[in-house]
């Protein structure tokens, strides 16, 4: 008799522990879920890159226009065929 309530005693308190391990798990992956979800709403919110092209004035021009107008990095062609003017390269967040 005294082995079987030793038994039943050690069960109950086996399924106690199992369910308080099962709730602080659940929780853990919860609070993980919620922090991890922080970052993904950065990551929608993220301007996309956009692109102009106009005729380059020289580089340091094609740089000041793309900075002063659309706070982006320009650069100017560096090679072109003869008959075709350089063009200013302008990158951006848009």
């Amino acid at each position: 008799m005294v082995p079987k309530l030793l038994l039943t005693s050690l069960t109950k308190n086996m399924s106690t522990l199992l369910k308080m391990v099962t709730l602080s798990a659940s929780c853990f992956l919860f609070v993980l879920l919620l922090a991890s979800s922080d970052e993904k709403l950065v990551l929608k919110v993220e301007a996309r890159d956009c692109h102009k092209v106009w005729t380059c004035k020289g580089q340091d021009r094609c740089w000041e226009d793309c900075k002063n107008r659309y706070s982006g990095k320009g650069l100017c062609d560096l090679y072109t065929a003869p008959p075709v003017p350089k063009q200013c390269f302008c990158a951006y967040k848009c």
